[in-house]
């Protein structure tokens, strides 16, 4: 599919669960869904990056429960990175220091995607951002000295990484996900973009609003006219 979408849906979304706002070429199938995403660069460098490092933990050997340990770790933090990340990062407002102007490339791009919230080209984690996080994974395992540990951490944060732009892009397509778990998180996402833009901040999990206290009763938060705009005019 192309990168921008041709057809302009309704301005707001009537509820999270109305899928008809996504383009009408926007994927509906698991297939559809992967075929768009092996598409983009960020998720091809995500898969490439999981599968050498998870190669080379595997050519290792030596197991023991540590390689069980940091993914855990991992995981109960990522709830957390993901929201601090999507508050102060990507929704960061532009702003001076004396006369220099400060802004950011994902937070500018993270803009964009709330006003075209059905662009496939504006969903993916910026490709610049490879550009810092290749050399300094290469630097973690380095400096590890090949450590099983050190490799198994990458591997699993990769990993998850690639879960992220999994739950981003089917949050913004047709495809309607069958399992509760799944289905939550989506329409998680999509309340975000359609009835409040500082709430529902976590993409693929949801734990750190609900620990975090970002995560209320819909029905009960306030409906926000700058979902789109994230009140920052261009």
């Amino acid at each position: 599919m192309s990168a921008t979408a041709t057809a302009a849906p309704r301005a707001e979304a009537r509820d999270a669960d109305d899928t008809r706002n996504a383009a009408a070429d926007a994927p509906s199938t698991v297939a559809g869904l992967v075929h768009t995403m092996l598409t983009r660069s960020s998720p091809r460098f995500l898969g490439l990056m999981a599968l050498g490092f998870g190669l080379c933990r595997a050519l290792l050997g030596g197991w023991s429960w540590v390689d069980a340990v940091v993914p855990a770790v991992l995981l109960a933090w990522w709830p957390f990175q993901e929201w601090l990340i999507h508050t102060y990062l990507l929704h960061f407002r532009p702003r001076k220091l004396g006369p220099i102007p400060i802004d950011f490339a994902q937070a500018k791009k993270h803009r964009r995607h709330h006003q075209r919230p059905w662009d496939f080209g504006e969903i993916s984690i910026p490709v610049g951002t490879f550009v810092y996080v290749v050399p300094l994974f290469g630097a973690v395992a380095w400096f590890g000295q090949g450590a099983p540990a050190v490799l198994t951490g990458l591997t699993a944060f990769c990993a998850l990484a690639l879960h992220y732009e999994w739950c981003h892009f089917m949050s913004h397509s047709n495809y309607v996900p069958r399992t509760r778990l799944y289905k939550a998180v989506w329409k998680h996402h999509r309340l975000h973009h359609f009835k409040n833009e500082t709430l529902w901040m976590g993409v693929s999990m949801r734990a750190g609003d609900i620990l975090l206290g970002t995560s209320p009763d819909p029905k009960q938060a306030e409906k926000s006219s700058t979902c789109r705009t994230l009140g920052i005019e261009a």
